[in-house]
């Protein structure tokens, strides 16, 4: 499956490969086309690198939906003229789904979704969603989760049968209020907008859970819940390398047991690795719309105009497959919680479905941090 998006004026029949909101001519009505049926009607082999495409020899696609609408593809494997051209969904624990944004979030979200095997809900199901709004500051910085994403979500569960108000948004801040923290996020806006519920992970109960040497006190928020949703942004972090799932998840720690691994780095990336292991599980929504690069997460970074969002049932591979994608090193943590065995940490096992990982990769700027997690020269 791979679908393929045009607006068209009913009057005119006119399309266009982007959003159009006003109709030109009154009384006209714009309408979402979406082809899923597509086969492949070009072909073109590229042979020369460039910093976004820089694993050669690629092939350019170009591939036509029932409707006769086209789009460009890119992929490793050779095609031919005629060949019928689909994207197979996955839901075992080592798939990852990557898809490109193209204009219309969500139908890169729902796409992304389908991608992993979708999920089953109903107007009962109560929804957890868990985005990345710890610190004031707008999404196009790459800081926080994109609204659009975490709006995109919302649609998509509420497409398949789910009720606004059996959802809840929910998150905390260590360092400060969270109306504070997520003033320019957006979230707020969108939980008015959509009747929503919001809950700060700060002023829930928390329990203390042993794993090995740490002892964790977790909310219980999740654990009150059918469905969760991990909804990171998708930034470099000069400590460890990369935040995604894994670090979106120490949210639901208790204030005072963050600021004790805190202290020491080394111990924080141990404990980390063990942290999805005292929660419940969720599907991992990565929002890589527009993420941090360079010595982030803060005012040292940068904003990286990514273009794609990920998805995946397990955090290991999650954070596997955006590490290497973005041509990062795997951050020691994630290796950790793979070789404990709560997911696949060898790229070589992961399955990506929606776009292939070689046609995926591209060269971000990285953390200068400790040799620990300097970027991976590949």
């Amino acid at each position: 499956m791979v679908r393929v998006i045009r607006w068209v004026s009913k009057k005119t029949g006119k399309k266009w490969i982007h959003p159009i909101d006003t109709p030109l001519d009154k009384g006209d009505e714009i309408v979402k086309e979406v082809g899923t049926k597509t086969k492949v009607v070009g072909v073109t082999q590229v042979f020369i690198p460039n910093p976004l495409h820089p694993v050669v020899p690629y092939h350019v696609l170009i591939l036509q939906d029932e409707h006769g609408n086209r789009m460009p593809k890119k992929t490793m494997k050779a095609y031919q003229v005629g060949d019928v051209y689909e994207d197979k969904p996955s839901a075992k624990d080592n798939a990852v789904a990557a898809v490109k944004i193209k204009y219309d979030y969500f139908e890169a979200v729902d796409e992304a979704l389908e991608l992993i095997g979708g999920v089953k809900v109903t107007a009962k199901t109560k929804i957890l969603i868990k985005p990345n709004a710890s610190f004031p500051s707008y999404a196009f910085l790459g800081l926080c989760t994109n609204p659009k994403t975490v709006e995109a979500l919302i649609q998509s569960l509420i497409k398949r049968g789910a009720k606004a108000e059996n959802i809840t948004l929910a998150e905390q801040s260590f360092f400060l209020p969270f109306e504070k923290a997520a003033a320019k996020s957006g979230l707020p806006e969108l939980i008015a907008k959509y009747k929503v519920k919001f809950v700060d992970i700060a002023q829930t109960k928390f329990e203390e859970k042993k794993m090995r040497e740490f002892a964790f006190k977790v909310s219980t928020l999740p654990n009150e819940f059918d469905l969760r949703f991990n909804v990171p942004v998708i930034k470099t972090d000069m400590l460890l390398t990369l935040d995604a799932a894994f670090e979106n998840l120490t949210r639901f720690l208790a204030k005072d047991t963050f600021l004790e691994l805190a202290k020491d780095p080394k111990k924080a990336a141990l404990a980390l690795s063990l942290l999805p292991q005292a929660l419940p599980s969720f599907i991992t929504i990565g929002d890589a719309s527009i993420g941090g690069q360079g010595n982030g997460p803060g005012e040292q970074g940068e904003p990286g105009f990514f273009n794609l969002i990920f998805a995946a049932r397990n955090p290991v591979a999650h954070d596997t497959a955006v590490a290497k994608v973005l041509c990062l090193r795997t951050p020691y943590f994630v290796e950790l919680a793979g070789k404990l065995g709560q997911g696949e940490y060898d790229i070589k096992k992961i399955e990506f479905v929606g776009n292939e990982y070689e046609a995926l990769r591209r060269d971000i700027k990285p953390p200068i941090g400790s040799a620990l997690f300097k970027k991976e020269a590949e």
